[in-house]
């Protein structure tokens, strides 16, 4: 049974997850959930139903990478 996967393929390269290792990090999950975002948009979609009152010339990051970082670290556990 095989622990390496080809989850995709991104250009010439191809993303693999491997389960063989002692010690593994699920923090390599992110990937899996950057790529479900660029092709479905759910954070961008839902970030424009958010209101933003902060003063504009101020603003850093927008509301869509701040939900963005939210919703990934709940995914993630933290």
């Amino acid at each position: 049974m095989s622990t390496k996967n080809t989850v995709f393929y991104r250009g010439k390269k191809s993303i693999s997850v491997d389960f063989s290792a002692e010690e593994i990090s699920s923090d390599g999950s992110l990937v899996l959930l950057e790529k479900i975002e660029r092709e479905h948009k759910l954070i961008r979609y839902f970030s424009k139903f958010i209101p933003d009152s902060r003063n504009p010339i101020l603003v850093t990051h927008t509301i869509e990478k701040l939900l963005k970082q939210r919703v990934f670290m709940l995914m993630q556990g933290y």
